[in-house]
């Protein structure tokens, strides 16, 4: 089959590789139909995110279950479904507490040797462990491309803004939400946060045609960090108060320093951002004004709920798609995404 492989730094290809097979009983194999480029398919590429040479790399996808294993009973051959990022096994005790996405004996694909060393999804056709877990049926009145992330970066920002439970400490009706960094997560986090009842929300980032889709999303308020002071500005906007909520989808340590200098009094900072920086926390000055610090993956306990909002139109993410690329023209896919040509903010493969 084609599939898109890591041969080293830098140096990503289409090439033929052995098409997977069943391993164990609680597999699937589906047939990717619809899939799409992460940031962290970048961090891979230029070594932040350690993969051996030879790795198919993806994570994000929907396609067809072609073949399943004897113990699946949840989907079936010709189901089209929606994977989650990372397999789950429902369970350990991470599962068992509702916090799937930190499952003891899971992974995610294409990520290398520190998250299950599990072969990746921009390919052709893709392994699925703990089908049952992992694979969430689409229904016939959705596209690829409504439900297409789902399984990584709607419900990472899902996480971020209600929180990791949905008991959790996230968004209340009337909150004022601040979302550092209008990447597709943080994007994603603009709508969500409109949805749930947020009275203002503001979206910060350097890129123009960013802030433009954040407002087509919902945003109240926008803010160029690379022109105008972000601290200064949100205190502007709610005089003086700060948020209610701040969520950082940046993954650095600067954007996360803003978050702390704007949270209001008894606010949220949540953090879904990537940071692989040591960072430095003003503990005393959140002890003071009583904040709480949430962290989290996309909980995907959460699928179910996503999808049925998609399906309501309440929901609808596939604005975020701005180009389309044959498997095989993967790299122009990658060169647009990652040099953010041409108002790229979302790129989908088609195997």
């Amino acid at each position: 089959m084609k599939a898109l492989v890591y041969r080293g730094l830098g140096d990503i290809r289409v090439d033929d590789v052995p098409r997977p097979e069943i391993q164990g009983p609680e597999d699937a194999i589906v047939r990717v139909t619809t899939t799409s480029i992460c940031g962290s398919d970048l961090h891979i590429l230029h070594g932040l995110l350690r993969v051996e040479p030879g790795t198919v790399i993806g994570h994000e996808f929907v396609g067809v279950v072609e073949e399943v294993g004897s113990a699946v009973t949840k989907v079936k051959p010709g189901d089209r479904v929606v994977s989650m990022a990372a397999v789950n096994c429902g369970q350990c005790r991470a599962c068992r507490s509702r916090l799937i996405s930190a499952c003891e004996n899971g992974g995610a694909y294409g990520c290398g040797p520190k998250m299950g060393n599990l072969q990746g999804v921009q390919a052709e056709f893709a392994r699925v462990l703990y089908a049952d877990e992992t694979l969430e049926k689409i229904p016939d009145d959705l596209t690829d491309e409504q439900v297409l992330f789902v399984g990584d970066i709607l419900a990472t920002a899902y996480t971020g803004v209600v929180g990791v439970n949905p008991d959790g400490k996230g968004i209340q009706p009337g909150s004022v939400v601040a979302i550092f960094g209008a990447g597709p997560v943080g994007l994603c986090a603009v709508a969500v946060a409109r949805l749930f009842g947020a009275s203002q929300v503001i979206a910060l980032d350097r890129e123009d045609y960013r802030l433009d889709m954040a407002t087509r999303l919902g945003a109240d308020k926008v803010v160029n960090v690379s022109r105008v002071d972000p601290v200064a500005a949100i205190k502007d906007f709610t005089d003086g108060w700060g948020v209610d909520l701040v969520v950082e989808a940046v993954g650095s340590p600067v954007s996360l320093a803003n978050c702390f200098d704007t949270v209001a009094i008894g606010g949220t900072v949540s953090i879904i951002g990537v940071i692989s920086k040591p960072v430095e926390v003003p503990f005393h000055k959140l002890l003071l004004k009583n904040i709480t610090i949430q962290t989290g993956l996309g909980n995907f306990i959460h699928t179910k709920r996503l999808i049925s909002l998609i399906q309501a139109g309440k929901l609808d993410l596939t604005p975020l798609i701005t180009h389309r690329f044959p498997l095989t023209e993967a790299s122009k896919g990658y060169e647009l995404f990652e040099k953010r040509l041409d108002g790229a903010i979302k790129v989908v493969l088609n195997p």
